[in-house]
């Protein structure tokens, strides 16, 4: 049972303020402390906790958001090295992490807190170290993805990838594109889709590579065991190509750089629905069902 809940909130929302409140009110009625993040403690007009610092302090944490804040959320847990689950409430768009609607949010709630009926998932995630020649310039943990991509300027960025796979350095490529994205199972559904990459069951343990809108037609997208290493550097020197991680953190990339990415030891746990599965989710937020309705009225 959690004892302790920390809030994770989306500032420029419409009503957070009264979001929030009504779930402190239900963790109130339900003996559970809450904790707020900043952004929901300043939609109340009170002091918050630094996201950094709230995993250290809580048994669970409630996202309220989209999935930029999920993933927000949970690079903050795995940095405090607590092995606690996540719980997100969607008040973005899409929201394939953010999978409960805030209209379902205290039926779903009532399963964590009153009738212990939840489902714990494990997610992967990626280790990405930055290197400059042969010195470590950054190392970061990714729950989506990473992407080498070009800035405004309309230039092919020429991209090796070279992976280690049972102790053998293995030549993937050189994609002539504009960019790349190497993705876990569960970004498999954010840049990598709409780039045409592959939808990847989320709990399976793999590594996808995607180049964003190659020169060459035969450049697919390629899945890759969890077990290999890549290493990713570009080949000539282009203007503005950046190194982008989870969409969030981003790092300039020349020729004297290379990015070494492989599985991380650490996962992320998702609270979902016992009742809801991965495919229902897709259902809904690719709207399958609809055009299924609309098909067979054709």
């Amino acid at each position: 049972m959690f004892k302790t809940v920390g809030i994770i909130a989306k500032a420029k929302v419409k009503n957070i303020d009264k979001i929030v409140m009504e779930l402190l009110e239900y963790l109130k009625k339900n003996h559970v402390e809450a904790v707020l993040g900043h952004e929901a403690a300043n939609s109340l007009g009170i002091k918050g906790v630094d996201r950094e610092e709230l995993a250290t302090h809580v048994d669970m944490i409630i996202v309220l958001g989209g999935d930029g804040t999920f993933i927000s959320a949970a690079r903050s847990v795995n940095e405090s090295k607590k092995d606690i689950p996540i719980l997100g409430i969607n008040l973005g768009r899409m929201g394939f992490l953010t999978e409960v609607p805030l209209s379902s949010m205290y039926n779903v709630l009532d399963k964590v807190f009153v009738q212990n009926n939840y489902h714990l998932e494990e997610r992967m995630m990626l280790d990405v170290e930055v290197y400059n020649n042969s010195e470590m310039l950054s190392k970061k943990t990714v729950f989506n993805d990473a992407v080498v991509s070009k800035g405004a300027l309309a230039r092919i960025v020429p991209i090796n990838v070279r992976v280690s796979l049972d102790d053998r350095i293995l030549d993937v490529a050189t994609y002539h594109a504009d960019g790349l994205i190497v993705s876990t199972p569960s970004g498999s559904t954010a840049y990598n889709l709409a780039s045409g990459g592959p939808i990847v069951y989320p709990t399976m343990d793999c590594i996808i590579l995607t180049p964003i809108c190659p020169h060459t037609l035969s450049n697919r997208p390629i899945v890759l065991p969890d077990n290999a290493t890549l290493s990713v550097r570009i080949v000539e020197n282009v203007e503005d190509v950046m190194a982008t991680l989870d969409g969030q953190i981003g790092y300039k990339i020349t020729t004297a750089q290379k990015i070494i990415i492989r599985k991380s030891t650490r996962k992320i746990k998702l609270i979902t629905q016992r009742d809801k599965s991965y495919f229902d989710v897709l259902r809904t937020k690719l709207n399958w069902e609809e055009r299924k309705i609309r098909s067979v009225r054709c």
